[in-house]
């Protein structure tokens, strides 16, 4: 008789199935397309951006896309 598997057996042996068959890049892109959670989506940007002004948040985003410009380079 085969024993009963739990539900994050389960998840953990999937992630790592499509881990490993996708590689990471492609896994996540999946599961963003998959993944139908349902997700306040305000109370997200409330909680990442609390504290900070516009000029905060733009000073973040451009200082990402210089690194990311960069690391494309090498």
């Amino acid at each position: 008789m085969q024993r009963m598997v739990s539900d994050a057996e389960i998840k953990r042996k999937g992630l790592n199935l499509l881990f490993k068959e996708l590689g990471e890049a492609d896994a996540i892109r999946f599961l963003s397309q998959v993944s139908y959670e349902k997700r306040d989506y305000l109370k997200l940007q409330e909680e990442l951006f609390k504290g900070m002004t516009v000029e905060d948040i733009y000073g973040k985003a451009q200082e990402y896309f210089k690194k990311k410009k960069t690391v494309r380079r090498h």
